[in-house]
């Protein structure tokens, strides 16, 4: 259990130390502490500011109520042990975010005058809203595609992993199920990340998890590439090492039988 105020040295954006302070909580004399359910982030002038160090999820994730003072828009983060958001712009004034970030230690940064300045923040789940997401095989039975491409670049996520799979798939014309992964009971793919990925699922099972990326590995739109995909073997058409399917005119996926990660996982 950390205690109030005191210094943690972590690693910064630049590969410096840089010291996060855990903020101080406060409960009255003789009341059990309560902890909140949404986290409030103050972007100051003078600093950041988080006066709880604990917080807990709704069904769809980590909501924090950012106050950017600032006279103009500044980026956050949401960073945690199998988890990045990426950086989150946010105007002056109050807005609201969401993010499906597992339970754990996590550092909630705010950009003040081009420094990040950090605090770190207990999520607790004592609901068990947060499952982590798992294939519905086991894991002898698991493979690891890579860098499969979306025929002509699309602008939906869905879109792109139904395209990106298709190839690659026994029985693609099934209307498998593809949407946000369920490591919150009511996820939703348009919450800010560092990892865009959707969960398939098929028959009721969860047969892959697919990692969606832009024009040179970037993570916004347009779509071009499943860069990995953690998939159930028995469902898959292309053979081990991809060679009956390979022709001087078609891209054969690159396949590893390493053990897949966790949905919201980055990639390597």
């Amino acid at each position: 259990m950390l205690a109030a105020g005191a210094p943690l040295i972590v690693q910064g954006l630049d590969d410096e130390p840089e010291t996060i302070t855990a903020t101080e909580s406060r409960a009255p004399a003789g009341a059990p502490a309560e902890v909140p359910r949404v986290v409030e982030v103050r972007c100051d002038p003078t600093g950041i500011e988080v006066p709880v160090a604990s917080v807990r999820p709704e069904r769809d994730g980590l909501h924090i109520r950012v106050h950017n003072s600032l006279r103009e828009a500044t980026t956050i983060t949401v960073e945690g042990a199998d988890w990045s958001s990426g950086a989150i712009p946010v105007v002056p004034g109050v807005q609201e975010v969401r993010q499906p970030v597992p339970p754990g230690q996590l550092t909630i940064g705010c950009d003040i005058d081009g420094t990040p300045q950090r605090r770190l923040v207990d999520l607790v789940d004592p609901a068990g809203y947060y499952q982590k997401p798992e294939l519905d095989c086991d894991e002898a039975g698991e493979r690891t595609l890579t860098s499969l491409p979306v025929d002509a670049p699309v602008a939906n996520l869905i879109g792109a992993a139904r395209k990106g799979l298709e190839p690659h798939l026994v029985e693609a014309d099934r209307p498998d199920a593809i949407g946000a992964v369920r490591g919150y009971p009511a996820q939703r793919l348009s919450d800010a990340t560092a990892d865009p990925v959707v969960q398939v699922v098929r028959d009721g099972d969860v047969i892959a998890f697919a990692h969606v990326r832009g024009e040179d590995g970037g993570v916004t739109e347009p779509w071009t590439t499943l860069s990995e995909v953690e998939v159930c073997a028995s469902v898959v058409a292309t053979p081990e090492d991809g060679a009956a399917t390979a022709t001087p005119d078609t891209t054969v996926a690159t396949t590893t039988t390493t053990e897949p990660r966790a949905g919201s996982d980055p990639p390597a």
